[in-house]
Formats: C-alpha cells, structure tokens, sequence
C-alpha cells in the first residue's frame, strides 16, 4: 500500500476496497480485475483507490494479508483449544475440521488466487504465511511433546504439513463428486495421528 488508513472513514473506504477485489475475482476471474471495477464495485472514486493503492495487484496483496491473518488467527485458537483435549486423535480431528471450513468457506476465492493470480508465491503474505505456519508447528510441536508425550522429527513434520495442505486444498477445490469429505478427514486425521505416534 502506499499509506495505511487512519481515519475511520479511510478504513472503511479500504475495507471496502479490498472486499470489492475479492467479490470480483470470485465472480469473475482475476482477468475482470481492474482498478475500476474495484472502484465501481467498492463505490469509491478511481482516485480513492489509487490513493492507497498503486496498482490492482497492491488491492491482492492486502487481501491475501487479511486472508493470512484469519487463517493464523484461527490456527492459534485451534491450537490453544487443544489444551482441553485429551486425545491426540480429537484433537487433530478438530484442527483439521476447523481449517477444512475456513478453506470450503473462501473456497470461490482461492480457486482464483491459486490457478490464476501468477504472482501469488512472491506476495510477502504468503511468504509470511509459510513462516508463521512454521512457528505454529514448533508451537504445536511443543504442546504435543508435553502433553501427549510424542516427538517430532522435523523433516517429518515439513511432510506432514505440506501433505496435509496439499490434501485440504485438492479436498476443497478439486475433490470428485460424491466424496464424503468428513470421512476423508477423518482418515486423514487418523494418518496424521498414526504418524505422530509412530514417529
């Protein structure tokens, strides 16, 4: 961004922005992104837009932040909920359930940004989402040594994190029709457990 919004009303008019982006591209594709149909869509002046923003692809970059700081947000309370969770296997149920819902739920938005947006790895967001992803596994890794007595190897760990996204991102873009999704988390849960253990 160029500047960042103080104002309450300059916020709201960003907000606006961004959410406007997001709207277009899962109606109509990154190709019917623009500056003006995001001021159109935003109901802003084009001068609003380029006030903040330099270009459409600054727009994409705030809105993959915003993406990142629900998805880190969410993780944290998962893993903090898993303080009350006894066994290993419910709790790693509910983690992949609660992130499985969050991807279903902006599932129109990221068909775009994952197949169409070609820029989308060098985005300082999803740079950042890799490494806080890290850290939230150390964390995890942590709480899982001391509370259900596991270790982890780290290369493990590496595959263990990028099957499961891998997973949960074909389950929620490109999965057959008729599959049962619950029961594909619940074997997937019940893998990733088996793992841990048998790590």
């Amino acid at each position: 961004m160029k500047k960042e919004p103080k104002q309450v009303r300059s916020k709201a008019s960003v907000a606006a922005m961004v959410g406007a982006c997001a709207r277009i591209m899962e109606r109509h594709g990154y190709a019917g992104l623009s500056t003006n149909a995001i001021a159109e869509v935003a109901g802003v002046s084009i001068g609003s837009v380029y006030e903040y923003f330099p270009g459409k692809e600054a727009v994409v970059a705030r809105l993959t932040e915003e993406l990142l700081s629900e998805t880190t947000s969410l993780l944290q309370n998962r893993l903090d909920l898993t303080d009350n969770r006894n066994d290993l296997h419910v709790a790693m149920r509910h983690f992949l359930g609660a992130l499985y819902s969050l991807m279903r739920r902006h599932r129109k938005l990221l068909r775009v940004l994952v197949f169409q947006v070609p820029y989308l790895h060098r985005l300082p967001a999803t740079r950042q989402l890799q490494k806080e992803l890290q850290e939230f596994l150390q964390t995890g890794v942590q709480k899982t040594r001391q509370q259900y007595r596991v270790n982890v190897h780290p290369y493990s760990l590496y595959l263990m994190a990028t099957s499961t996204a891998g997973s949960l991102l074909h389950l929620v873009l490109m999965a057959p029709s008729g599959m049962d999704q619950e029961a594909v988390l619940d074997i997937l849960a019940s893998k990733l457990t088996a793992w841990l253990i048998q790590d």
